[in-house]
């Protein structure tokens, strides 16, 4: 996995926690410009201490193990539990044609 494809993963970890990049700076000590690079994939290079920091922010940890290694039990528990898990929140515009209804609980009938 490069920087790019990492930042491309935080930024979706980001979003699933409901976080704004500012609210991840403010957490990590990391600039939110340098955020905005990460996940962007235009960031040339990334400190250890610095990515495990935004890690931590959004809740991701990170695992070492020799290249090419197979998928682990662990990986596969892992998947099932996400299978099991509700649906996450995501934004919602409504779309053009609808309206949100306003009710008149004040009124008398």
């Amino acid at each position: 996995m490069n920087l790019a494809e990492l930042g491309g993963a935080f930024k979706r970890a980001r979003i699933e926690a409901n976080l704004t990049q500012g609210e991840v700076a403010q957490r990590s000590g990391v600039q939110r410009a340098r955020i905005s690079l990460f996940e962007t994939g235009a960031l040339a290079e990334l400190g250890a201490v610095k990515m495990m920091s935004l890690f931590n922010a959004v809740g991701l940890e990170t695992f070492v193990r020799p290249a090419g290694h197979r998928r682990t039990l662990d990986d596969v528990l892992s998947e099932s539990a996400d299978d099991r898990a509700p649906a996450s929140r995501q934004r919602v515009r409504p779309g053009t044609g609808q309206r949100l209804m306003k009710t008149d609980a004040g009124k008398a009938s």
